[in-house]
C-alpha cells in the first residue's frame, strides 16, 4: 500500500507539471508500470484512470492485458468484454479473448470470437486457432465449411496447408475422419501443385498412420522424386519399409539419412540401430546405440535405449 500511496503522489505531481487529465494522468502511470512489469500496480491505476469522471473506455483493454500476464484469466476476460462492448471489431481483444476461453475450454464460444477475427483477418494464426476449436468442439460441419472457404479464397496459398496440419495435430483414436480431412486437403495442394513437397511427404506420413504402407511408400516416392535429399523423406520411407518388413530397402534409405544428417537428429540413430538389430546385425545396432547416448545427451529416450542397449550385450555374452 505503500508503494501504491508514493506513486500518488507522483501521478499528482507529473499531472499538476504536465497539466494532464485525471484520467490520463493515472492512465500513463499505469502504461509506465506495466513496461515495467509491475503488473498488479500496473492494475491499480489502470482502476483509478477508469474511475475518473473523464475516463475512457479503451483502458478496458490495458486492464484486461495486465490481468492475463499474471494469470488472472477470468478478470482479463470481464474488462475484455467491457472493452468490446465499445470496440465490437478489436482484433487484438478478440483474439486474447478467444484464447481465454479456449484455456478454459469453452471451444464453442472461443470459436465464435476467432470466426469474428477470422472474419477481419484471413491470417494463418486466425485459420489455425479456429481449426483448433472445431476439432476439439468436434464440429465437422463447421470445419468442412471452413476448407471449402479456403480453397475458394486468395488465402489459400497460404493456409490451406497449415489448415490440414491443425486438423491432423487433433487426430486421436478412432477419429479418423480428421486423418480424412487433412489428407484430402493435402491430396488437392498436390493436385494443384505436383512440386507441392510438403504436401506429398504429409500425405505419405497420414496413410503410414492409417497402416496403409503401400500408400505411405508410393507418396514418400513422390516427395523424393522432389527433393531427393530430403532427410524427412528418406527417414520416412525408411520406416514405411520398415513396417512393411521390407528389411534392404529399409537400411537403404536409412542410411541415406544417416548421411544426410546424423549430426543433428537422435532419431536416425535409433530408426537405423533398431533396422540393423531386426536384421541380425546386432554388433551395428550396439555401435549405434551408444553413438546416440554420447552424442545427444538429452535425448528424451536415453534411458530406454540404454535398458536396451544392456540387453543386447547380455545377450551377445551369452551367445559367446
Amino acid at each position: 500500500m505503500e508503494s501504491l500511496l508514493l506513486e500518488k503522489i507522483k501521478v499528482k505531481i507529473k499531472q499538476i507539471r504536465e497539466k494532464m487529465s485525471t484520467f490520463d494522468a493515472y492512465f500513463t502511470k499505469g502504461l509506465e508500470l506495466y513496461e515495467e512489469k509491475k503488473y498488479r500496480l500496473a492494475i491499480e491505476f489502470y482502476k483509478i484512470a477508469l474511475s475518473q469522471r473523464n475516463a475512457q473506455e479503451f483502458a478496458n483493454y490495458n486492464l484486461a492485458l495486465a490481468y492475463q500476464q499474471i494469470n488472472e484469466e477470468d478478470e482479463a476476460l470481464k474488462y475484455y468484454e467491457k472493452f468490446l462492448e465499445y470496440y465490437p471489431k478489436d482484433k487484438s481483444a478478440l483474439y486474447n479473448a478467444a484464447l481465454i476461453y479456449f484455456n478454459k475450454e469453452d471451444y464453442k464460444t472461443a470459436s465464435k470470437y476467432f470466426f469474428k477475427c477470422f472474419q477481419q483477418e484471413q491470417s494463418k494464426d486466425n485459420v489455425i486457432a479456429l481449426t483448433k476449436c472445431y476439432v476439439k468442439n468436434e464440429d465437422y460441419t463447421k470445419l468442412s465449411d471452413l476448407v471449402d472457404y479456403i480453397f475458394n479464397s486468395t488465402c489459400k496459398n497460404d493456409c490451406a496447408f497449415d489448415l490440414a496440419k491443425a486438423i491432423e495435430e487433433g487426430y486421436a483414436i478412432k477419429k479418423h475422419e480428421l486423418l480424412d480431412f487433412a489428407l484430402d486437403i493435402y491430396i488437392k495442394l498436390l493436385n494443384e501443385n505436383n512440386k507441392h513437397f510438403d504436401a506429398a511427404l504429409s500425405i505419405s506420413l497420414v496413410y503410414a498412420k492409417k497402416g496403409n504402407w503401400k500408400k505411405a511408400i508410393e507418396y514418400c516416392e513422390k516427395a523424393l522424386e522432389i527433393d531427393p535429399k530430403s532427410y524427412e523423406a528418406n527417414n520416412q520411407m525408411g520406416l514405411t519399409y520398415y513396417c512393411s518388413e521390407e528389411m534392404d530397402s529399409c537400411l537403404y534409405y536409412y542410411e541415406k539419412a544417416f548421411k544426410i544428417n546424423s549430426k543433428t537428429d537422435y532419431r536416425i540413430y535409433s530408426n537405423l540401430a533398431y533396422a540393423y538389430e531386426k536384421v541380425g546385425k546386432i554388433n551395428k545396432a550396439i555401435e549405434l546405440f551408444k553413438e546416440l547416448i554420447t552424442k545427444f545427451p538429452n535425448c528424451p529416450t536415453k534411458d530406454t535405449i540404454k535398458e536396451h542397449t544392456k540387453i543386447l550385450l547380455q545377450q551377445q555374452k551369452e551367445q559367446v
